[in-house]
């Protein structure tokens, strides 16, 4: 797990977010150190003015700069231009991510990244560390976590390991925002959002949201899946220096279970569980523009219940201390649950010399039940030569994969990264090298019929990423990785590639910004033969090829965005759990309305 971090300023610009063509690699506010422009002080003033901008509590994300790559960011405008539905969805855009689903949207669905199973991925919803309970205590299912109630998700990218930053949305603005949102498609598949934000004088503000999400299942995994998600948000913060705000987040999932093609083997088991998140977090800061000292504090408890009988509760409590200067960032926290982890400590650190060199590391130290323990550091480095820069990531692990599993020892493993990357207006382009140390994976819980064990792993492996942007409103982007090593790890198929043609009407200038959009995009994902972990008695699982085309169309004009969806258009039927096959040629359409007043 990270520490609470503290990095962004106390106000946010007046202007909303711009979509980027894809998710950021690099974010202005965060990466390079320099913080939003404040407001002019006749609209920091608390006037009556229905647009008087209000204090707003800093995310609690990695601090710092960081370097190139080492960061993914997707803004409020990218959460609903990028086509995403739930979380693995928009994970999917960072290089080397495989998403892995028992069939259908809405079905049990987790992230596979370099090899690590289970360990993939660690979650934060406002520094709120989302650990894994119930039946599945590996991983957290990412169709659970609800993109529509963000405002931002960032992305930490280590060598082995997604460190995923959720920052749940606030209205800024003395004025209220409401939004709905309908989509219905094959399958039966619908999806309802509604949410409510808005601050006040004395600096309260408070978020509410709804989120329903149901499908039969197409043909080929038909299952009956109803999900709902509530959201709620108070907030105070009547000064730029201090605030305080109290977060829930609950969902209910009810899913049937679902047999194979076959008919003869293990199906997926029925889901019906409900999971409650709920914490306060307390700022102090130390100077109004987000420099200086600042301390942090966040209390909490989850709580889960299936109707199986299993039952459990967590609470955890973290305190942090960090400051931050013009180009330096320095921070040190600790967590304390009442679990399998009841002791962490950490300690980051991130320094930019000028435009040409970027560093930063960070180092934790956990205690698990059973007398165990786990240590892990890492840093990050880029040198930069006008468009050419060079960078490198480790990662030191002596750390015990499954702490919920009382016979799991540590395991010592070392992973590294390094590349070269050119960014000028119309191309960026990167080319790195990873090696994954040896490390026994953990496997999903979900899956243990068809996957009962992880992958063993040692192998080194490609990754070229690439934009091209010859036009404003023309881009190709995406991603391709490849193992060097005949090794194979789990969800590493060779030549393992994401492409994406997209059009944005930006040519229009005679619009003002926002009030008209287009969007028209094709992409495609394809990968070679691989394998998926192995059965009890250690044989290799096989996973086939395949390639999967995707259309999306989204039009906004002022506050509506009308979008529509096709995946895996007139392509072949394929496994990605063995013998559940994903659907094809599956459309969803709907729209999302933005009110204020």
């Amino acid at each position: 797990a990270v520490p609470l971090c503290l990095c962004a300023a106390p106000l946010l610009a007046q202007n909303p977010p711009q979509r980027p063509d894809t998710a950021r690699r690099d974010s202005v506010p965060f990466d390079s150190l320099r913080l939003p422009q404040r407001p002019p002080d006749s609209l920091r003033a608390d006037t009556t003015d229905t647009d008087t901008v209000r204090p707003l509590l800093p995310a609690l994300v990695p601090p710092g700069p960081m370097a190139r790559g080492g960061r993914w960011v997707f803004d409020h405008d990218a959460l609903r231009f990028l086509g995403a539905l739930d979380l693995a969805e928009l994970l999917a855009q960072v290089p080397g991510v495989f998403v892995v689903r028992g069939g259908w949207f809405g079905q049990t669905s987790f992230v596979a990244y370099a090899g690590q199973g289970a360990a993939s991925v660690e979650i934060y919803w406002d520094g709120y560390r989302l650990d894994p309970l119930g039946a599945d205590s590996s991983a957290i299912d990412l169709g659970r976590v609800p993109i529509g109630l963000a405002r931002r998700v960032e992305v930490e990218v280590l060598p082995t390991v997604l460190r995923v930053y959720v920052v749940s949305d606030t209205r800024e603005f003395r004025r209220a925002l409401t939004e709905t949102s309908f989509a219905t498609g094959d399958a039966t598949t619908n999806t309802y959002l509604i949410r409510y934000l808005n601050r006040w004088r004395a600096g309260t503000g408070l978020g509410l949201g709804v989120n329903w999400f149901g499908t039969d299942g197409p043909p080929t995994t038909p299952g009956s899946v109803a999900d709902l998600a509530i959201w709620a948000k108070a907030t105070w913060a009547p000064t730029p220096l201090v605030g305080v705000e109290l977060q829930l987040l609950s969902y209910a999932a009810r899913h049937d279970s679902l047999r194979s093609i076959t008919q003869a083997g293990p199906g997926i088991p029925r889901v019906n569980e409900n999971r409650r998140d709920a914490f306060a977090r307390g700022t102090i800061g130390g100077r109004p523009d987000g420099l200086g000292a600042r301390f942090d504090v966040l209390l909490g408890n989850t709580s889960y219940k299936d109707t199986l009988g299993l039952e459990r509760s967590l609470s955890q409590a973290a305190a942090s201390a960090s400051f931050r200067g013009a180009s330096y960032a320095g921070e040190i926290g600790a967590r304390v649950r009442d679990g399998r982890t009841p002791l962490e400590l950490a300690v980051r650190g991130a320094w930019a010399m000028g435009q040409f060199l970027t560093v930063s590391g960070y180092a934790i130290s956990r205690r698990h039940e059973g007398n165990r323990g786990s240590i892990e550091a890492g840093a990050l480095g880029e040198v930069r030569f006008g468009p050419l820069a060079a960078h490198g990531a480790l990662r030191h692990r002596d750390a015990v994969a499954r702490p919920d599993v009382l016979a799991d020892t540590a395991q010592q493993v070392g992973d590294w990264s390094g590349g070269v990357s050119y960014a000028s207006r119309p191309l960026w382009l990167d080319v790195s090298v990873e090696r994954h140390g040896w490390f026994e994976a953990p496997a999903w819980d979900a899956f243990s019929r068809h996957i009962p064990r992880g992958s063993v792993i040692d192998v080194t492996t490609l990754t070229t990423s690439l934009r091209v942007r010859p036009w404003n409103y023309l881009t190709l982007s995406g991603w391709y990785r490849h193992p060097l090593d005949p090794i194979q790890a789990a969800y590493e198929p060779p030549h393992h590639t994401r492409v994406a043609l997209t059009f944005r009407s930006r040519m229009l200038p005679r619009f003002r910004r926002g009030v008209f959009d287009l969007v028209l995009e094709s992409s495609l994902e394809g990968w070679g033969d691989g394998f998926v972990g192995r059965t009890a008695a250690g044989d290799s699982i096989r996973l086939l090829g395949a390639t999967s085309y995707n259309y999306l169309i989204e039009f906004r004009l002022v506050s509506a965005v009308l979008f529509w969806t096709m995946r895996n258009v007139g392509a072949e039927r394929y496994e990605l759990i063995p013998a559940f096959y994903q659907a094809r040629a599956i459309q969803r359409f709907g729209v999302r309305w933005e009110f204020t007043n």
